[in-house]
């Protein structure tokens, strides 16, 4: 069973390739990036990168949910994970206190009957 063991590890660690992940990895990654703006069309105000991430989540999500409804192949199973999905993020959004914002995202959203 050793043996096993012995031949699965390099296969698991990929060959050794840890010397290229971190090198594209800055020393100082508790350092913020200056010059990035971290923002979201239709938000007016700065973000963190956290609450940034949220935002452009649901805004892609909402985007493939108005998309999605007007679908030929259209299937409820595939909009109730969209629907379950929009909401996890609302609720990632309000806990990085942008909760409004995501919630001004989600008011602009199309409504297919």
């Amino acid at each position: 069973m050793s043996g096993q063991q012995d031949q699965a590890d390099p296969e698991v660690l990929g060959e050794d390739t840890t010397q290229e992940v971190m090198s594209n990895l800055d020393s100082d990654i508790d350092t913020p990036v200056v010059g990035v703006e971290w923002r979201v069309s239709g938000i007016d105000k700065d973000l963190t990168p956290l609450q940034y991430h949220y935002l452009s989540l649901l805004q892609r999500l909402v985007a493939l949910k108005n998309t999605y409804q007007t679908d030929a192949d259209y299937e409820a199973w595939m909009m109730g994970a969209l629907n379950k999905s929009v909401y996890s993020t609302l609720r990632d959004c309000i806990e990085a206190n942008v909760g409004d914002d995501a919630k001004e995202l989600l008011n602009n959203e199309q409504h297919v009957n």
